[in-house]
This record gives structure tokens, sequence and C-alpha cells, in this order.
């Protein structure tokens, strides 16, 4: 693989390719990677096991030392802006000519259709455009600076999950492909689980503490430290409110389906009011240890870096120590995703500028997968993982959402869920983001007359997957061994809360405990600050990876035969947003808290500023950004003793940021974004409202095929997100909206084996629905 990729997605996508085994050649320019001291920790983990060449595009002969790496490469990789690869020489038209078979991947920040192509596209300018500074809760008004860059974490899993559907699909045609993706993605593949936009008044509202029979938040306790709490399982809230001993005030659902109904006045107030006061009369250990024993999904809100130490953690392996020439030994987040028995561990840190200049010879990494076969002809007038066959279990957000990912692809998925359904239905936004696009089917699997349908499903499947907890798989038939018996050929993808194995096991998990639990809450309520839960959060987190490995298991299936065990816990899922966290071998944590006390930024020139009428997003990271921004400001950056470098500009930021704000705060925010991207500065005005509404109904959004807008069963027209990652030819699947219960348990049934006499009889008794 080559990888001509800067900032955080690019380096991460590759970075993730490398950790599972890949080959990876970073190219960089002439001196290095511009952001290699702004991204030091990130660059640490994203870039580790990989190989460094120093070439310089401009030049005939490094662009001719390129093309000979890309003829033995299977995927190449970039990040740059629209027209800068055809200014370069190395677009996907003239790659694509000379190597037909390499796929082609491009990450930007605002995607392909020209939307803001001339503005740089770092993190948080791209979230300020999508309205993420509207979205996260924060000590102020919005906008807030948010705390975790999770659409550059989106965009790389986008990008790998692309690129492998790509490679998968050409182990079938030979074609390369070229694959589309971009940070303004990556983001909404965060926030469409809580986004959408319908005709119908009321058709997705907006969920709020306290309107339901719910507990999602963090609570101080009597120590002043914080827990998370989620009663999102069945029976949760009910073993919750009788453990606080408030069954008395608050209704409890017998059947566990509490988030179905309602909460009046008065009991809305003891949720908010009187719940809280009863958590601050005891220390977090005592409240962990009633709320694990009553069986309720609770964790305590963790600093940065305390993760490494946790007992699950380190029985699943998800530290892994590296000698960092920077640095020196760290501890850093391992691969999240495990392969039973092709697993990888990295064992190099990142290389120096040019380690491995003038080590490349032609095929120095061997013949790609068969680049002398020829393509067959085009191939466009299918989607890309048509044939590709998936039985879901899961329940919930993160384990359905891998599988929504594939049937955007074009994947045939049926969502297997029992007769009550999923629990997630309660909640329209988010269980139409997990599961539009697919087949549902409702079985009593008790019921041992449905024992051969699950059977002919599992020997149907191409991959099963579920996110059960440890065990409950089995006892209905759907357990790895009992599928491997029946299946040997499928994929199964098993992503459970904590882990298989392990102490914490059995713990229930849900989002955006998790992000709490990995120090995330800390990050995105800046320095000082108690934790707050983050909007990008580990149940899309989770979704990505899950689709990650099972593309990569059926690309090992396809080259080396037979079916895969792969474990995604969402606890290593999770673990991965906190990557640019690294601690040191004395344990000094590096990376973390950067976020500003009142959430604007995380350094001088990468914040939001106040400005005459409003606010501003300012972003400029590399030493060429910021000789573009200092004639526009009139202030002096680079040749000033204390803001020379990165790091010095770090020691002194308080300073740069009050020149930087008497500027900013003489003129209104449009006056300045128009000068400052004349100038070539990345900058924008931030939202501080809601965006969904007319993000949904954005005509480019809709052409490329990002937002699609399709008739509910009603008529009316609903808005949601569709395809975030862009292939070439392939016929993009057609959107469809989450099924209802049961929509399809007929057409499944009959089309194995079923008569009509008999569905009927199961449905009269309750089986199936």
């Amino acid at each position: 693989m080559i990888d001509c990729t800067r900032g955080l997605a690019g380096p991460r996508a590759t970075g993730m390719l490398a950790d599972y085994g890949a080959e990876v050649w970073w190219v960089e320019p002439p001196g290095g990677d511009p952001l290699r001291d702004v991204l030091a920790t990130e660059y640490a983990v994203f870039n580790r096991g990989k190989k460094s060449v120093q070439l310089d595009l401009k030049k005939d002969a490094d662009r001719a030392q390129l093309f000979d790496m890309l003829g033995s490469a299977d995927l190449f990789v970039t990040s740059w802006r629209p027209g800068v690869a055809e200014r370069l020489g190395v677009d996907w038209v003239r790659v694509h000519e000379r190597f037909a078979r390499l796929v082609y991947t491009a990450i930007t920040g605002f995607g392909e259709d020209g939307t803001l192509a001339e503005v740089p596209g770092h993190e948080a300018v791209v979230q300020s455009y999508v309205g993420v500074t509207a979205e996260q809760v924060g000590l102020r008004p919005a906008p807030i600076y948010e705390g975790v860059p999770f659409a550059s974490i989106g965009a790389a899993n986008l990008a790998v999950i692309g690129s492998l559907a790509a490679l998968y699909r050409r182990d079938e045609d030979h074609r390369g492909r070229l694959v589309q993706t971009s940070l303004v993605d990556g983001a909404l593949s965060y926030m469409g689980m809580m986004w959408g936009d319908a005709d119908k008044a009321g058709a997705a509202p907006q969920i709020v503490p306290g309107s339901i029979r719910l507990v999602s938040r963090s609570f101080r306790c009597a120590d002043d430290e914080y827990l998370g709490v989620h009663t999102g399982a069945v029976g949760a809230f009910g073993r919750l409110i009788r453990e606080l001993g408030l069954d008395d005030r608050l209704q409890v659902a017998t059947d566990g389906s509490d988030m179905r109904i309602p909460l009046n006045e008065d009991e809305r107030k003891v949720l908010l009011e009187d719940v809280p006061a009863i958590f601050e009369s005891q220390p977090r250990d005592v409240w962990l240890k009633r709320l694990i024993d009553a069986d309720v999904a609770v964790i305590p809100e963790l600093h940065p870096g305390e993760i490494f130490d946790q007992p699950q953690v380190r029985h699943n392996g998800m530290v892994v120590t590296v000698e960092d020439s920077r640095f020196g030994t760290v501890e850093q987040v391992a691969p999240a995703i495990r392969f039973a028995g092709l697993d990888h561990r990295p064992e190099a840190g990142a290389p120096e500028v040019g380690e491995h200049d003038g080590r490349w010879t032609a095929g120095v990494s061997g013949q790609s997968q068969g680049q002398s076969q020829t393509p067959t002809a085009d191939s466009g007038d299918q989607y890309l993982l048509e044939g590709l066959r998936i039985l879901d279990a899961g329940a919930y957000y993160a384990g359905p959402f891998s599988s929504r990912l594939l049937a955007d692809l074009g994947a045939d998925v049926i969502k297997l869920e029992t007769t009550l359904g999923d629990q997630l239905r309660a909640i329209q936004r988010p269980f139409r983001a997990a599961s539009c696009g697919k087949r549902a089917i409702s079985l009593n699997l008790k019921d041992p007359e449905l024992h051969p349908a699950r059977d002919e499903l599992i020997r149907w499947a191409d991959v099963v997957l579920h996110n059960m907890r440890p065990g409950a798989a089995d006892r209905v038939g759907l357990g790895h061994e009992q599928v491997r018996d029946l299946n040997p050929e499928a994929v199964y993808l098993y992503a459970p809360g904590w882990g298989s194995s392990g102490p914490d096991k059995l713990r229930q998990s849900f989002a955006p405990l998790m992000s709490g639990y990995v120090g995330l809450g800390y990050e995105v309520a800046g320095q000082f600050n108690p934790p707050m839960w983050p909007i990008g959060n580990e149940d899309p987190g989770n979704g990505l990876t899950g689709a990650i490995g099972i593309l990569a298991a059926l690309l090992h299936r396809n080259r080396a035969g037979g079916g895969c065990y792969v474990e995604n816990p969402q606890l290593n899922a999770t673990m991965t947003h906190a990557a640019h966290i690294v601690r040191q071998d004395d344990g000094t944590v590096l990376g973390a808290q950067r976020l500003d006390p009142l959430q604007t930024g995380i350094g001088p020139l990468d914040r939001l500023y106040e400005t005459r009428d409003g606010w501003v997003c300012l972003v400029a990271l590399s030493d060429a950004e910021i000789r573009r921004l200092e004639p526009v400001l009139g202030v002096e950056i680079l040749e000033d003793p204390r803001f020379a470098s990165h790091d010095a500009r770090m020691e002194n930021r308080y300073e740069l940021e009050e020149m930087i704000f008497d500027v900013l705060v003489q003129r209104d925010s449009a006056d300045w974004v128009e000068v400052l991207r004349s100038a070539g500065v990345a900058a924008i005005v931030p939202k501080s409202q809601n965006n969904s509404r007319s993000f949904h109904r954005d005509p480019i959004n809709q052409a490329i095929g990002r937002i699609a807008e399709v008739a509910d069963a009603d008529g009316s027209m609903v808005r949601e997100s569709a395809v975030m990652v862009r292939v070439s030819d392939a016929k993009p699947a057609p959107h469809r909206l989450a099924p209802a219960l049961g929509q399809h348990t007929d057409e499944v049934l009959l089309g194995h084996g079923y008569s009509v006499e008999k569905i009927a009889e199961l449905r009269a008794r309750g089986s199936i629905r």
C-alpha cells in the first residue's frame, strides 16, 4: 500500500491497515510531513509499523518513482484537496490508465462535489460546517469546540471500509476502483444516529433527558468522582429505580418495556432532581458495586490514561508497548479487532523522516494480487457488494450499524429479532439509522419448529453477526461453534460490550458510557471541568470497526479459504477514539486534555474565536498556513521566539490567543471568513443551532447520495444519511427505510421451505411476528 496522506484521517486509515498486517509505504515531502510536530502523539500511533520515503511529487523523477511503487501496490490512499492530485499528475484517471487493478482511495475535507474545495479540510472547520459545534454539550452557549475528532475518525473508517469492499469485489472482476469519502461523511457517520428530517410532524421526535423511562447520564458522587449510568437494557430501568428506593414514586414495567412508557411531570421531576441527589450521598466505588450487582450498566468516568490499567483492557490485549523515536518507550492503544489465529500485533514505532529512502526497489513488496490479470468488462451495473449475504442477530445500535454500512454498498442483510423486537425500536431516529436497507424477520427461536429456519439462514449467510452478552447466542443456536458446524465458510462477527472472556465479560455496555470509561468525557469537557458525554460516541465507532472486521475476514476467505471468527468488543473500539493519548514508561500521559476550560479550542491556531458579531473557527497548523495567516491578521508568529514552533505556541498559547482575539473582535465573522479564505487560511462561521434540517435538504448532499429522500409507509418524505463512501464502477444501492418488525418474516420463511399454512400456525401461537 502507498500512503500519500497527512492529517488525522488519512494516517489513521492507513495505520489501521498497517496494524492488521498490510505493508504501508508512507510517502512524505522532503523534510517530512509538516504536521509531524503538531500531531506528534497521533502520528506516533497512526504511523507505527510503516516505512517512510521522501518524494517531491512536483519533480518528474520523484513522480516516476511513485508510479514505480504503485506498480507493486494493491491500494493507493491520498488526502489531498480536490484538484491537487491532478496538478501533481497522480490523479485517478492517470493512475488508473497505467494500473487498472489498483484501488485508489481519496479522502477530502468536504467531498468530491466541489463544495468548499478551496478550504483546507481541518477537523474543527468541518465540524463547524456540519454543525457539531451546536450539538456538543458545553458549560456555555454554543458554539462548542468538539474535543473528540470524530469527523476524522469516521472518515478514516469509511475509507478503509470502501477500500476493503473494492478489494473484495476486485477478487471477482480484477478491476481497480476509485473510493471517495470525506470528513463531512465521517461526521455524518456519527451524527446520523441522532439526525434526520421528515415532512411528517413529530415523525422523529428529539429524545430529551426525562422524557421517557431511560437514564443515560453522568452523576457526581460524594467523593467528587463521576460515574455513568445507562438503563437501555430490558428491565434495567426498573432495577435501577428499585436499587435507589424510588419504585414507590416511579412506575416500573413488569415486562421490561420501560422505554415505551412516557413519564408524567411528577415522575420526570424525580428522575431529573431526586436521582442525582441520591448519587451524591455515597462515594463512587459504593455505587459501582451496588449497580453492578443489580445488573445495571454503570462505569466510572476515568481520566485520560487511566484506561491503560483496567483489568479487562489488559485481558483484551488493548495496550501495546512500542519504542518511539521521539517519546521513547510508550504504551499505545492496540488494534481493536481480533481475528482468531490471524492477529497481527504492532511492534515497530513510527519511522523517522525518510528512514527508508533508497530502500525501495521494484517489486520490493511482492507482486500485488495478480496485477498482470486482465480486468473483466465494466461491471458497473452491479452493487459493489452484490451477492454478499448477512444474517444480523444484533440489537441496539453498535452491532447492527456494521451490517447497515454494508447494506449501503449492496449487501443483502436480514435482521433477525425476537417477537418483542429490538429495544431500540422505541427510539425511532437511532433505530432507523442502524437498520435502514435491511430485511427484518421476527422469530422466537425457543420454538423448536423454527430451528430449521434458523439453521437454513445460517447456511445461507456469508456473515453471521451479533452483539449479545456471552452465552446468550449459544442458548438460541447462534453460537460460533454452532454456526461453524453448519457453515464452515461463514465469517462470524461477535461484538460484545466488554469481550467474550475476562473479568468484565458479563457487564452491560451502552453508549456513551464506554466513552466516559476510556477518558473521553474529560476530553470533551475541557481542562478542569467535570466530564460530559461526547456527541461522537462509541456506538457508530463500534459499527464502523465491525464492518472493517467483516470485510477483512471476507478478503482472507477469498484468498485463503475458510471462515473466520472476528471479535470486535465495544470497549476495544471505544479505545481507538482515544488513540491519540499515549503513556510513557514513567507514567506521563501525553496527548490528553488539550481543550481549554471554555471549550473554544486545542491551541491558539486551532480554535473558535469571538468576533464583533459572533464567532469564527480558525485553523492554521503548518508553517505554510501560518505564513498565509500572518499578513491577514497583521501579527508576527513564526519570527517571534514565543511562537516559533508548535511546542512554543502551546506553551505560550494564551499570549498568542490574546493577540489574535484583539484583531478578530474588530470585524464581523463573515468579513473575516472572506479575507482569511482569500489568503488560503481555513476559516468558517461555526453553527450555533441544530443544522440537521438544512443539511438533509441540501441538494448537493442529496445529489451525491450522502442524503437519501424516500417515502415512508404513509407516503410522507423522510430524509436520512445514506451512502457515506462512494465507489466507482458500481451501481448505488437503493436506500430503504428501516423495516417494520417482522416485515419480511413471511417472505423469508417461504423462501426457506415453510408453507403458508405453517407460517399462519406459527403466528397464531405467537412464535413469529
